[in-house]
């Protein structure tokens, strides 16, 4: 989940790198580092950290590539940080080489002498290797001889002025603006940077020479592309306090924002598979997995239709019995995770229709599908992800009741109210005063339940993964009924206890199961709509969450969860922003 960024300059590239790379640090933050190459010689400065730890005294030199990493093959270390060089070159890397070790064996039976851990460092010694004098070609040998994902942009200082890439199920793309040129790993890096970006496919190489781009096949021979307009950028939340606060105040925002760009959405060119799809997917990771199974709450609610929703890191590996004409829906923020873009490329290799959701309108997901819904959520830089999400369920919605209206000629009661979602949003703001006393209270807990039934069970879980992603504090979303099948054996005194339950007919059998933890020490807290199923619970705390339909409310009773995660984190010492081993776009299995 590394970010890399290659340009070549009219003028000295070392802010322009410095200035992608504070773009692509939600990628990757254990290390940060630079290569600029001027007059034959390699300037490099690289070390632990954030971009931030390597800013400086400008480096001179108008070629040049950077890296912000999240460590795979080797901890954090300034040894470990990207650029890695060896001979006439110079590389960074986003990605796995799945075959490293034997290459490295290999390698060290030649006589060379490795300086880091990485599996990247095994790339550009491969490259000197093989080099003859002809730099691209140096470059395709040692990608022949690769196994797993890459995305890679390399120096040679016999040649100044270029930087040859390549992608193997790694996003890359090239971006030109009129004093520069760039490779990246990251659309939204080049917004603002860039004019223009074409992404490369995978198997596919960049080459930056002579001032111009040009993609090439692996025997060098030139493929034709077309470069589009990079659409305005999406500003990062202004506000105080950390990004993640602020994209939580952003929600209502963005889910008006996502909403207008779905009622202009023409779902026409999808009808025919949203009609008569055999079977209906949904494939996604993490946050948008939560998403995608709400999804499948709905249409199997309204539709009558079954979804099987899967994690998409299992579903290639569990041989899906998938085919021709079904839907598939992936969902990712961000449009490059790997997982859900091979699940995507394996539905579509067996004749599957791929519908995706993604915040990224030219990311690799969308790319791959035949139609693709694009969220209006905005720049969201805090890794754990929390407009996104709303704006995930809400285009999901959208999509269940396209979906209703195709099979059922109706859409569903619930359609209309789509455009109360904003307005209980802001409403939502006002369990944020309890939040903060529950935080406080709660900061030094060993652990904690959230817990619903049906459609909550989502809001549950997704509660219970902020908490772990940034309090780093084990949490756990589970069915209300599941409970005392053996993991109530962990209540105890005072441990807290979070219940969901928006769902009136199964208010009271979440009402039981409050019963069941309280009876044995547990500190309570509900959230529900309902006044009177407040009122009557034997809870410790209660918060009442906006009426909104049934059906929508996991758009909604999730905010105070996401602030609550938030301010356990900030309590407890943290930086919401940057959690310890996570980064914001899984781009390795």
């Amino acid at each position: 989940m590394c970010g890399i960024i290659g340009c070549v300059s009219k003028e000295n590239c070392y802010e322009k790198l410095l200035a992608g790379m504070k773009r692509l640090e939600y990628r990757g933050y254990d290390s940060a580092g630079v290569a600029l190459l001027s007059d034959g010689k390699f300037a490099v400065r690289k070390r632990r950290g954030g971009v931030s730890g390597i800013a400086g005294a400008p480096l001179c030199g108008d070629t040049g590539i950077g890296h912000t990493r999240w460590a795979t093959h080797g901890k954090p270390s300034d040894r470990n940080a990207h650029p890695h060089v060896a001979g006439k070159f110079a590389l960074v890397h986003n990605g796995i080489v799945e075959n490293h070790a034997r290459l490295r064996a290999e390698l060290e039976a030649e006589g060379e002498s490795f300086l880091s851990e990485t599996d990247s460092e095994v790339i550009v010694r491969l490259i000197a290797r093989l080099y003859e004098g002809d730099f691209f070609a140096a470059v395709a040998a040692a990608c022949a001889r690769l196994e797993g994902s890459y995305a890679i942009a390399v120096l040679c200082s016999d040649c100044p002025g270029e930087i040859v890439c390549a992608r193997q199920k790694s996003p890359l793309v090239a971006g030109a603006a009129e004093d520069a040129l760039y490779v990246c790993s990251d659309i939204p890096a080049l917004c603002g940077a860039a004019s223009y970006i074409a992404p490369a496919a995978d198997g596919e190489f960049i080459r930056i020479a002579e001032g111009k781009i040009a993609f090439l096949d692996a025997q060098g021979r030139e493929i034709p592309k077309t470069f589009s307009r990079v659409e305005p950028c999406a500003a990062a939340e202004t506000g105080t306090g950390s990004f993640m606060e602020r994209e939580i105040a952003a929600i209502p925002r963005a889910l008006e924002d996502t909403l207008a760009a779905l009622r202009r959405t023409d779902f026409a060119p999808c009808a025919r598979v949203l009609r008569g799809a055999g079977k209906i997917f949904a494939v996604a990771c993490g946050t948008a997995l939560h998403a995608a199974l709400a999804f499948k709450d709905a249409v199997e609610g309204e539709v009558g239709v079954p979804v099987l929703a899967h994690p998409a890191s299992e579903f290639r590996y569990r041989d899906p019995l998938v085919g021709e004409g079904d839907l598939v829906v992936a969902v990712s923020q961000s449009g490059e995770t790997a997982d859900t873009l091979e699940a995507a490329r394996l539905a579509k290799a067996r004749g599957a229709y791929v519908l995706s959701v993604t915040n990224i309108a030219h990311s690799s997901l969308a790319q791959e599908a035949d139609f693709n819904i694009a969220m209006r959520a905005g720049a969201e830089i805090a890794v754990a992800a929390t407009k996104s999400y709303n704006c995930q369920l809400l285009c999901l919605y959208y999509l269940a009741a396209q979906l209703c209206f195709f099979r059922k000629t109706r859409f569903p009661a619930w359609f209309a109210e789509l455009g109360t979602l904003p307005a209980a949003a802001r409403e939502a703001f006002g369990c944020f005063a309890q939040m903060n006393e529950l935080a406080a209270r709660l900061q030094g807990a060993q652990g904690m339940y959230f817990i619903g039934r049906d459609s909550d069970v989502r809001t549950a879980a997704e509660g219970a993964l902020k908490v772990k992603e940034i309090a780093y504090l084990f949490a756990e979303g589970y069915c209300a009924g599941e409970l005392k099948h053996g993991t109530l054996a962990l209540i105890e005194e005072g441990f807290p206890v979070f219940a969901v339950a928006t769902r009136r007919a199964l208010a009271k059998k979440c009402e039981n199961t409050l019963a069941e933890v309280s009876s044995r020490g547990a500190y309570t807290v509900l959230f529900s709509q309902y006044e009177d199923v407040l009122a009557e619970s034997c809870a410790d705390a209660v918060c009442r969450l906006p009426a909104v339909c049934e059906r929508l409310m996991p758009v909604v009773a999730v905010i105070p969860l996401q602030y609550f995660a938030c301010r356990m984190c900030v309590l407890r010492g943290y930086d919401p922003d940057k959690p310890r081993n996570l980064a914001k776009s899984v781009t390795v299995e």
